[in-house]
């Protein structure tokens, strides 16, 4: 079997799946080389295709957007890359009108989808989606692979690798693939759609960025270091925000309008990206050696496979938040899940050897007196005293109810 024809089955193809047969629309997300692509054309083959990212391709639809749509494609179409031509939401939202209109006088609630949509720019498509399409698009974010689905059992090699597809279906290997990642990245979005001219000052700001990884956004240590405004800062992490590079969890709070003005911290989507941009990290063997380097690059592959859970169960919103205490007495849970109604408290350890004082910190905070306890770690999955210590490969564990 070829390169091209290796296929990696991805745990979202089942919320496609469902939400084809209710959407004229899907519209696919994620980060660029997360297999949006190798998807779409997988799932909807008899689809014709245009990648938008060309400009060849780009100036044929602008020349008449509502004609090439009616007259080509009413049946059907996929736009790669979406974001390069946004003006096609309207089109696309009058004609699944008119499609939906259709099928109500015969008696159908729903069309299969007929428009399929791909992007790696969260802000332009989402802008316009809110605007024109709401009601109308099933939203699916991909992000790169999980760790079920890269099989990736070695704690070292999932924070140096990532989930990244590409790496595990043709030899390509993390020392040459993410410097052309991040090179291709600033000069297509970062350059071409924001028109930030200063890419290597960018690529120092990203390089900040991982080394902060679990951390808060310490504006004016990163300012006074690129020399940089606050407002710049603020711009440049939504670029990264926007692109699906990094995210951010927020400080748990029980009351919603308290959770949403504490302190957010950063975590990169992808842990191999992130690792790339460490200074001294050039293997696996580097992150096992680095303890500060290993206990923030695990704590980041366990927030990032939490999000793309969410993700794949079809929600949007921030799944799990952190608790910090500040002041004499000050201590940390490293994330707290809400689900049904009940939480869970998970401390995470980049550590093999079971601690029974892990679940301390749990113990103080009032809120999680009647909260599921965890811990995940890189040791043997087992029911411990005051809770549950889980291997970092056994996460479904957290979403179970």
């Amino acid at each position: 079997m070829t390169s091209k024809e290796i296929y990696i089955t991805r745990e979202i193809e089942e919320l496609i799946n469902i939400q084809s047969k209710n959407y004229p629309i899907i519209s696919v997300m994620g980060p660029r080389q997360s297999g949006k692509t190798k998807l779409i054309r997988k799932y909807f083959p008899q689809l014709p295709y245009f990648d938008l990212e060309q400009k060849e391709t780009r100036k044929k639809v602008l020349e008449n957007p509502d004609q090439f749509v009616r007259e080509n494609y009413m049946d059907g179409v996929i736009f790669d890359e979406f974001h390069y031509v946004p003006e096609l939401t309207e089109i696309l939202k009058t004609v699944s009108d008119e499609l939906l209109r259709e099928a109500n006088k015969e008696g159908k609630t729903a069309i299969p989808t007929r428009f399929v949509l791909t992007g790696s720019h969260n802000y332009i498509m989402d802008e316009h989606i809110k605007e024109t399409m709401v009601g109308r698009v099933a939203i699916i974010k991909l992000m790169s692979l999980t760790l079920q689905e890269s099989g990736c059992k070695d704690p070292f090699e999932a924070m140096y690798k990532g989930g990244y597809p590409i790496l595990y279906v043709n030899g390509q290997i993390p020392q040459t693939f993410f410097p052309n990642y991040v090179y291709n990245y600033i000069d297509k979005e970062v350059r071409t759609l924001h028109g930030i001219k200063d890419q290597l000052k960018f690529q120092e700001f990203m390089q900040i960025c991982a080394s902060l990884t679990g951390n808060f956004f310490d504006y004016k240590t990163v300012g006074s270091a690129l020399g940089l405004k606050r407002e710049t800062l603020d711009e440049w992490l939504m670029v990264l925000h926007s692109s699906y590079i990094i995210f951010f969890a927020r400080g748990y709070n029980r009351s919603v309008m308290k959770q949403m003005s504490k302190g957010h911290k950063l975590y990169f989507y992808d842990t191999g990206l992130c690792a790339s941009l460490i200074a001294g990290i050039k293997s696996p063997q580097d992150i096992k050696k680095d303890r500060d380097a290993k206990g923030k690059l695990f704590e980041n592959l366990i927030f990032s496979e939490v999000w793309k859970k969410n993700f794949i169960a079809g929600y949007h919103l921030n799944p799990a938040d952190f608790w910090n205490m500040t002041g004499k007495d000050a201590y940390e849970i490293d994330m707290i899940m809400k689900s049904a109604g009940l939480l869970k408290a998970i401390e995470i350890k980049s550590s093999d050897k079971f601690d029974p004082h892990w679940f301390d910190n749990m113990q103080k905070h009032p809120d999680l007196v009647a909260a599921q306890k965890f811990v995940v770690y890189t040791g043997p999955t087992m029911d411990v005293e005051g809770g549950r210590a889980l291997n970092f490969t056994d996460l479904d564990q957290l979403f179970l109810r």
